[in-house]
């Protein structure tokens, strides 16, 4: 490894627990560029022992996977579970083997009510800390290799419908509520992505809106018409000079948690049940694709790097299918 790369992974490593994910990729992006202008050589007045502990490896890896761009969700999800693993087996990471992994997620599967989805969820993270172990050498084979996809019956989301949208609508008692449910359903943003979006992100004239994705990959969305008519009606009612699109009830900003439970809420006033952002998402995936959108368009919009997923967002309905069927069989 690069002594360079090293460097920023120890620092990173030092400040993970003290500062806020954003000042954390400032400072990794700040090393970056300042030490590119440099060769570094270790000094050797001293034996350097690096940690080579299982949880030393752990958190190389994650340092690295931080650089990569992984969202903040995900590495906490990689070191949970990774950890987790790590704690039972307490033995070097060369020694665990394939059968280890699949005993391990067969006894987590009978010691509760873990579901196959969320175990191949598991060995998803168990796959992506071996396969860089094994690309780094620390490991000499990989066991989660041989680790087949687990299987898991994948129920059908359904997106609202036209009735559940105008409720949600209704329900709204101020203008904040109706812009951010026409937001979320008009653009198809991650409910993250909304959290983080900036008044100047916004084109009210253009209905453009630019968003900084997972993997910080930037895109455009848009909005409707209507869309943009209550965002623009909700902002000038804003007596805050804050630069957030959306603030919160008595924050600068709305949070995460804040969005869902403005939709929890919406959705008990309206009376439409499993009310949550991602699910306007799926709606606006399942809509286009229904009026005819090619499915690359639709991909770019949601930014999606793989089209499967895409495929997968999207409710197909059994109506259109009949309609289909009696067009090309008869």
């Amino acid at each position: 490894m690069d002594i360079r790369e090293r460097i920023i992974q120890e620092i990173t490593e030092t400040l993970q627990a003290k500062v806020p994910g954003d000042v954390l990729d400032l400072v990794q992006d700040i090393l970056i560029m300042e030490l590119n202008q440099y060769e570094i050589q270790e000094r050797c007045t001293e034996v350097d022992i690096p940690d080579t502990s299982a949880e030393g490896q752990l958190k190389r890896y994650i340092a690295t996977k931080r650089l990569e761009g992984k969202a903040p969700s995900t590495l906490h999800r990689y070191y949970e579970e990774n950890t987790r693993m790590l704690r039972f087996f307490r033995k070097p990471l060369r020694d665990i083997t394939t059968y280890d992994l699949r005993f391990y997620l067969s006894l987590r599967r009978q010691q509760g009510k873990t579901g196959n989805r969320t175990l191949d969820g598991m060995r998803r993270c168990y796959s992506s800390f071996f396969t860089w172990l094994a690309a780094e050498g620390v490991i000499g084979r990989n066991p989660c290799a041989a680790l087949s996809q687990i299987k898991y019956r994948k129920t059908v989301k359904k997106p609202y419908s036209a009735v559940e949208m105008e409720k949600l609508r209704a329900a709204c008692k101020d203008i904040r509520d109706l812009a951010l449910v026409d937001f979320l359903y008009s653009t198809g943003c991650r409910v993250s992505e909304v959290v983080g979006l900036d008044i100047t992100d916004v084109d009210l004239e253009t209905g453009e809106c630019t968003v900084v994705g997972k993997g910080e990959k930037e895109r455009v969305v848009y909005l409707t018409e209507v869309a943009a008519m209550h965002l623009h009606t909700y902002l000038d009612t804003r007596e805050d000079v804050g630069n957030a699109l959306f603030t919160g009830r008595g924050t600068s900003r709305i949070s995460k948690n804040g969005i869902e439970a403005v939709l929890r809420r919406l959705g008990k006033a309206a009376g439409v049940e499993n009310v949550h952002p991602h699910r306007y998402r799926r709606t606006l995936a399942t809509n286009l694709l229904d009026r005819g959108m090619n499915i690359q368009d639709v991909a770019a919009i949601l930014g999606h790097a793989d089209l499967k997923t895409t495929q997968i967002y999207c409710y197909i309905s059994q109506q259109n299918v009949k309609t289909a069927y009696r067009k090309y069989a008869a």
